[in-house]
């Protein structure tokens, strides 16, 4: 993540809609992928300083569950990010101040943003399915629900389908986050990392499957044609194989081949975003979009020792606790090689504009 600053000079995080020492208003310019100050003048519009003329989105200005800007002269009433929102938490259930409903939809949306702005900042354009029917990506969070004895519906799960991923928006709730988490014996869960994972799987069908460079997919991870349901249902009767830690990235990684991929995909992204934090912080000396997988590797370690120390420091548990592979150093390369060339076709789709 970049660092961003108020016109003032405080810094600004990237989920502030206010400066907390002038009380300007900020928010986030997709254009630019920056934090910027903006000033409010007539029936809505707001000015940068610059004389850049937006309209706040929609859901910050009637749900204050983002922080950003739309161009003026845009037709649309909800900024990029929440274009990709097709179901969201339902909003009319008035339980407690604030409501958890509303809860839930703010921390799904800023894990949401933060993923939109890492593949942003790595160069993978990504549509909307509104925009793009059979390519584009849409998001439904959804909720556990009552449901009468002997009606035939199933619960909801987190996951990824035909160009729609599911988050189950229980998982923004820390209790039944951290609950999950102790009951499946994993070592980490974050909002932010079944967002990156599920696009993992969107990725690979909508995208990658179809480049030339996919041909190399089962020499890395394995037979993805074996069948998916029959290999989860082996791997939550068994749990992982006993060695598993020398081949993947985590215990899940080892049900089935797309489960690895997804997974090394989503370390990929923490590991990108880790690094470029430590660079905007000074504590490590190049960006990570300058360093190939191995010399981000390389950094990546130290820092995740670093990180894990001053958490034990402070009483929390590891932030990173995963051991990266020799065999895990390869499939991280080979998604790096899949982003690189998604990156350069975007290019060009650009150029021939």
């Amino acid at each position: 993540m970049k660092r961003f600053y108020c016109d003032c000079g405080l810094e600004v995080f990237f989920e502030d809609r206010h400066c907390g020492h002038c009380q300007q208003d900020v928010g986030f310019d997709v254009d630019t992928l920056a934090m910027i100050t903006i000033t409010s003048t007539r029936n809505g519009i707001y000015e940068s300083r610059e004389g850049r003329k937006f309209r706040r989105c929609d859901n910050w200005t009637y749900h204050n569950v983002c922080n950003w800007l739309i161009p003026d002269r845009s037709a649309n009433s909800l900024c990029y990010g929440c274009q990709f929102n097709r179901i969201i938490p339902n909003q009319t259930v008035i339980d407690v101040s604030p409501p958890v409903n509303y809860l839930r939809w703010l921390r799904l949306e800023e894990a949401k943003k933060r993923l939109l702005f890492s593949l942003m900042r790595l160069g993978i354009p990504v549509s909307s399915g509104w925009d793009y029917r059979d390519q584009g990506l849409l998001f439904d969070f959804l909720e556990h629900m009552d449901f009468a004895e002997g009606e035939n519906i199933a619960p909801v799960t987190t996951g990824y389908a035909q160009g729609i991923i599911t988050i189950n928006s229980l998982e923004a709730d820390d209790v039944a986050r951290v609950s999950e988490k102790a009951a499946l014996n994993e070592r980490q869960r974050t909002i932010l990392g079944h967002f990156r994972h599920e696009t993992g799987h969107y990725f690979w069908d909508k995208v990658f499957k179809k480049m030339p460079e996919s041909r190399s997919f089962s020499s890395v991870f394995g037979d993805a044609s074996v069948s998916y349901r029959e290999s989860l249902d082996v791997y939550y009767q068994n749990g992982p194989p006993r060695n598993w830690s020398e081949n993947f990235i985590s215990a899940y990684a080892s049900a089935h081949p797309s489960e690895d991929w997804a997974e090394t995909w989503n370390h990929y992204l923490l590991i990108f975003d880790g690094l470029e934090t430590a660079y905007e912080l000074g504590m490590t000396p190049v960006s990570p979009e300058h360093l190939t997988t191995q010399e981000m590797l390389h950094r990546w370690r130290k820092l995740a020792v670093a990180i894990n120390h001053l958490n034990r420091s402070i009483g929390l548990h590891d932030a990173y606790p995963f051991v990266i592979t020799r065999n895990c150093e390869e499939k991280l390369d080979f998604v790096a090689l899949m982003i690189e060339q998604l990156r350069r076709q975007g290019e060009a789709e650009l150029k021939a504009v």
